[in-house]
């Protein structure tokens, strides 16, 4: 499996269509629900997958996400974590980039977030099909 280290990884130089974003995704304050909406405004299909979610709005496992998935963003507990991207791997994942939340916070309060943070770094159109 592949992880994003800079703005030129394997994840943003692949042209992934379909991603999976797995954090807190439906809390705006939160930055799992920018990440995914960054994402979708770069035409990316995403989908949310939130461990935390109990109303049924989001898919709460990689597993219950259906259809094929390019690529994973963790931004979640490491604790959860590796699950998450031992699933991504049973699955045929192959690009995932994941992120401490803590780090992550940190990041919100001053500091840059972490290079080839797909929050700042441009992604490259998708190839014309």
């Amino acid at each position: 499996m592949s992880h994003v280290t800079s703005p030129t990884g394997p994840v943003l130089g692949a042209h992934p269509r379909r991603w999976a974003v797995v954090g807190d995704v439906l809390n705006q304050n939160k930055p799992a629900f920018d990440v995914a909406a960054r994402l979708e405004a770069c035409g990316r299909n995403v989908a949310r997958v939130s461990p935390y979610c109990k109303s049924g709005e989001v898919a709460t496992s990689l597993e219950a996400v259906p259809g094929e998935i390019d690529a994973v963003n963790l931004i979640i507990s490491p604790k959860l974590g590796v699950d998450v991207l031992e699933a991504a791997a049973a699955r045929g994942i192959k690009c995932a980039a994941a992120w401490d939340p803590y780090t992550k916070h940190r990041a919100f309060t001053g500091r840059l977030p972490p290079p080839g943070c797909v929050l700042v770094t441009p992604l490259p159109p998708l190839p014309q099909e």
